[in-house]
């Protein structure tokens, strides 16, 4: 099923700070005529002022606040930090839609800043309220830490990886999910997992409801546990289902069907949807033999691109030597 997803960004309104500039945001709202006369609109805090961020700002910490009881502390220790964020600057915002498919890969492909940047310019912002790989506390952003996109990157590509170790799985390739990419502990009769990498996930087996057959195959049926829990954890409250259409159909039970539409305002919901419509039509990820990245399968395609490809083979000439 085919997702709408809406943005209200343009291309030029995304750009990349520290967290100091939302010092500016702290000010008392007298200063604000104050300051739009003395700073120019080619400096942070003039184009801050001169778009509608304040007003986007206010809306997203009020509604933080009222997800979350340490958002403010967020904030400050981003200003403390002066991490890196992203921002959008908004200017009339009107809904753009957007296409959508093939997101997740895309979105798991990015590595450098400058790759999530221009991925931002095309699809705004995450639509994060609060950092969580469950029931995540969406909303309407106009800043976010960087390290967030790094996370939910790497999380995403922790999956389309798991996607991929279950399909040779299946075609009964000898490769480990348990140890390779997640491990277990067993405590009270209860097993628990998390990614070897660091990270827990809502999801455990009660040892004694396990028959031998499933305890054989336990590798493969964790693992399709974990893909399939993980992404519904990230997807609930993000995505909209409404109807475009009731038509008439002689098949039908009751006369007519319902022509069903999706729709997310939130990037994050966007790419975990396009996550799950991937693993349900059995779509052929590949990473890149060079680099790691992914990308959909084309042909005998081995390498993301062709830098990647004249890399690898200069490799393999060096070690031919």
């Amino acid at each position: 099923m085919n997702l709408s997803f809406s943005t209200i960004h343009k291309p030029e309104q995304i750009k990349m700070y520290n967290a100091s500039v939302l010092n500016e945001m702290k000010l008392e709202p007298d200063l604000e005529p104050a300051l739009k006369g003395k700073y120019e609109r080619d400096t942070v805090r003039g184009e801050m002022l001169a778009s509608e961020f304040e007003k986007f700002y206010n809306v997203q910490v009020a509604k933080g606040r009222g997800t979350s009881y340490n958002y403010d502390f967020l904030i400050d220790k981003l200003i403390e930090g002066d991490l890196p964020c992203i921002f959008l600057m908004p200017q009339s915002p009107l809904p753009v839609k957007k296409d959508v498919k093939g997101v997740a890969v895309k979105f798991a492909s990015l590595e450098t800043n400058k790759d999530i940047i221009e991925f931002a310019k095309e699809y705004g912002l995450l639509g994060v309220l609060n950092f969580s790989y469950r029931n995540v506390d969406y909303g309407l952003t106009v800043f976010e830490p960087l390290y967030w996109w790094r996370l939910y990157i790497n999380h995403v590509k922790r999956l389309l990886k798991l996607y991929e170790i279950l399909k040779k799985k299946h075609k009964n390739q000898s490769i480990d999910i348990i140890g390779e990419l997640v491990n277990y502990k067993e405590e009270n009769g209860m097993i628990t997992f998390e990614w070897i990498e660091g990270g827990n996930f809502s999801f455990y087996f009660n040892e004694e409801k396990i028959n031998d057959d499933e305890l054989e195959n336990i590798d493969a049926i964790a693992g399709a546990y974990i893909l399939t829990t993980s992404v519904k954890d990230v997807l609930r409250s993000a995505i909209n289902v409404d109807f475009s259409d009731i038509i008439r159909s002689k098949d039908s039970e009751i006369g007519f069907r319902i022509k069903e539409v999706y729709s997310t305002d939130y990037l994050i919901g966007a790419i975990y949807y396009d996550l799950w419509n991937l693993i349900s039509n059995d779509v052929e990820i590949v990473f890149c033999q060079h680099c790691g990245r992914t990308f959909t399968k084309s042909g005998r395609k081995k390498y993301c691109n062709d830098s990647c490809k004249t890399m690898a083979y200069k490799e393999r000439k060096k070690g031919e030597k």
